[in-house]
C-alpha cells in the first residue's frame, strides 16, 4: 500500500550522478539495513541490483530519456516490507518520491503509522528543492504580511495554483500562540506542501475584504490543492500536536492516492534498457517476458488501491470501479502474453484467445461461464457422440483449464443473504461487498456492479418465508444462469 507520495522541482545542477551518490550515502544510515547494502556505492554503471532475502537495493538509468530510478526495500523487525522509491527526470528537473508498506496482514484502511524517510527530509535540508511558481520548496514556514498578502488572496479566490498543496495558517485573534507549532508543521510537510502563516491577526481582516470573507481566520487552517480546498478547525479536546498530526496526515493521505508516472518507474526503465541490449533474433520473445513483469507490477499496485475502498470512503467509489475494470483487462493481457511466451519457448500446451467487450465482475468470470457451458453441453453426449472429434476437443479444454472459486463464493453468499425475510444493515453491507450497488425506497433495488441489466428488487416486508427463497434463486439464476 502506498502511504506517502510527492513530486516537486529540484535545482538544475541536481542530476543523476548527484542523486545516486546522495541515495547510496543515505542507505548506509538506514535502520534495519542488511550489512551487505551498507558499503554499496554507485560505480558509474547504468543499472545495479542487490538482494538479501526480501530486502532489495536497485537503481536504473535511462540515459536517452534522462531518467534515473532508485529503490531500497527493507524488512523491519515486524517482518513488514518498506519500499522507498526515488525517481528523477533530468529534462524537467522533477523528482518523485514514494513510500510503500507491505503489511503481514492486509488492511483496507490508509496506514498512518509511518515516518517520512530520512532520505526524503535530507533532500530538502540540502536545499535540493527549487522554486514552485514563487514559493521556495523548504522546511520552514513562509510568513504572510502586507507585502506578500496577494499570494493568499489569489489562492482563496482561485487565481493562483502551485504544484504542491498549500497549507495556510491564520493567526488567532486574542492569543499570540498558534493552534499548532507552525515550525514543526513546516518540517513535517517539507517537500510535500508549502506552509504559509499569518504574521499577525490584522492580516485576516485585510484578507476578508480581498476574498469576500472566504478566508480562514482566528487560528483555522485552509489546505489548497490544485482542484480542491479544505478547512480545519482545532477543537478544544485535542492538543496542538494532535491537531498538527491530523493536518499533516490528511495531506499525506490525499497525496498517497497518486503514484510515480508509469514511464518513470524502475521496472519501466529496466524494460527499456534491456530491450536496447537484446539481439535482433530474440527481441520479440524477451519483450514479452519483460512486459509481463511490468504488467504484474502494475496489477499489484492497482490491488493496493482497491484496499482503500470502504463504505465510508464514498469519494473513491467511482475510481475503484474504473480500476477494477482496468485490473481485469491487465490480468487478461498478462495471461495472453504468458501464453504467447510459452508458445515461443516451445511448450507443448496450446492456448486460445477470444475477443469480448463485457466487463468481468469477479475473478475468472468469463472463463468460468465458458468452461461450465462446455461441461453442460458435453455431459449430454451419448456413446456415439463421445467418439467424435468435437467431444475430444471440448473435453480436453475442460480438463486443461481451471478457474477461481470466486464465483461460487459469491453465489453461496447471495443465496444466504437474499433468502432471508428481511435484510439487516449487515446483510446490505455484505451485498455491497459482493459488488452490488444499493438504491433504497419502497422496494430496495440491488444492482450487480452498477449494470442495469442485473437488478434484484427486494420488498421491505415479504409476505412469507418462500418469497425470500424464490427471490434468492431468481437472483442467482439472473447472475449465474446455468453455471
Amino acid at each position: 500500500m502506498i502511504v506517502y507520495y510527492t513530486k516537486y522541482n529540484v535545482i538544475k545542477n541536481f542530476k543523476s550522478r548527484e542523486l545516486l551518490n546522495f541515495a547510496f550515502e543515505c542507505v548506509s544510515g538506514m535502520r534495519n539495513i542488511p550489512s551487505e547494502f551498507s558499503n554499496k556505492s554507485w560505480d558509474g554503471n547504468e543499472s545495479g541490483e542487490w538482494k538479501v532475502g526480501r530486502n532489495i537495493l536497485a537503481y536504473e538509468i535511462d540515459n536517452e530519456a534522462g531518467v534515473v530510478a532508485f529503490r531500497v526495500a527493507i524488512t523491519d523487525t515486524n517482518e513488514e516490507l518498506w519500499t522507498t522509491d526515488v525517481v528523477l527526470n533530468e529534462s524537467s528537473n522533477e523528482i518523485q518520491l514514494r513510500l510503500a508498506r507491505e503489511k503481514r496482514i492486509a488492511s483496507a484502511e490508509y496506514d498512518r503509522n509511518f515516518n517520512i524517510p530520512y532520505m526524503f527530509k535530507k533532500l530538502i535540508r540540502d536545499s535540493v528543492g527549487d522554486i514552485d511558481v514563487d514559493l521556495p520548496i523548504i522546511d520552514k514556514p513562509v510568513f504572510i504580511d502586507e507585502t506578500n498578502i496577494n499570494i493568499v488572496a489569489d489562492l482563496v479566490n482561485g487565481n493562483r495554483i502551485y504544484s504542491l498543496p498549500v497549507i495556510y495558517v491564520s493567526h488567532p485573534f486574542y492569543d499570540e500562540k498558534f493552534t499548532l507549532d507552525v515550525f514543526e508543521l513546516a518540517k513535517d510537510m517539507a517537500g510535500t506542501a508549502h506552509v504559509l502563516v499569518e504574521k499577525e491577526s490584522d492580516i485576516s481582516s485585510i484578507l476578508r475584504d480581498m476574498t469576500e470573507s472566504h478566508n480562514a481566520y482566528n487560528g483555522a487552517l485552509d489546505i489548497f490543492y490544485n482542484d480542491d480546498s479544505f478547512r480545519f478547525i482545532k477543537w478544544p479536546e485535542i492538543t496542538s500536536n494532535q491537531f498538527r498530526y491530523k493536518v499533516s496526515h490528511s495531506v499525506y493521505a490525499r497525496m498517497a492516492m497518486r503514484n510515480i508516472d508509469d514511464e518513470m518507474s524502475l521496472s519501466a526503465i529496466r524494460l527499456r534498457n534491456k530491450i536496447k541490449k537484446l539481439n535482433a533474433n530474440d527481441i520479440e520473445t524477451q519483450k514479452l517476458s519483460f512486459r509481463i513483469d511490468e504488467l504484474e507490477e502494475k496489477y499489484n499496485e492497482m490491488q493496493e488501491y482497491f484496499e482503500l475502498a470502504s463504505e465510508e470512503n464514498k469519494v473513491l467509489e467511482k475510481k475503484v470501479n474504473d480500476l477494477e475494470n482496468d485490473n481485469f483487462e491487465l490480468r487478461n493481457k498478462v495471461f495472453a502474453l504468458t501464453e504467447s511466451l510459452n508458445r515461443k519457448q516451445g511448450n507443448d500446451t496450446e492456448s486460445l484467445s477470444f475477443e469480448y467487450s463485457e466487463n468481468q465482475f469477479y475473478e475468472d468470470e468469463i472463463k468460468r461461464i465458458v468452461i461450465e457451458c462446455i461441461k453442460s453441453t458435453i455431459s449430454g453426449y451419448g456413446t456415439e457422440e463421445r467418439e467424435r472429434r468435437d467431444y475430444h476437443i471440448l473435453k480436453d479444454i475442460v480438463d486443461k483449464n481451471s478457474y477461481s472459486n470466486a464465483g461460487n463464493k459469491i453465489k453461496e453468499e447471495m443465496l444466504r443473504i437474499i433468502k432471508k425475510n428481511k435484510l439487516s444493515k449487515a446483510d446490505v453491507s455484505d451485498l455491497k461487498g459482493l459488488g452490488f450497488e444499493v438504491k433504497q425506497g419502497g422496494h430496495d433495488k440491488y444492482i450487480f456492479h452498477g449494470d442495469d441489466r442485473y437488478i434484484i428488487t427486494v420488498s421491505n416486508s415479504p409476505s412469507d418465508h418462500r418469497d425470500g427463497e424464490n427471490l434468492a434463486h431468481e437472483a442467482v439464476n439472473l447472475i449465474f444462469g446455468r453455471t
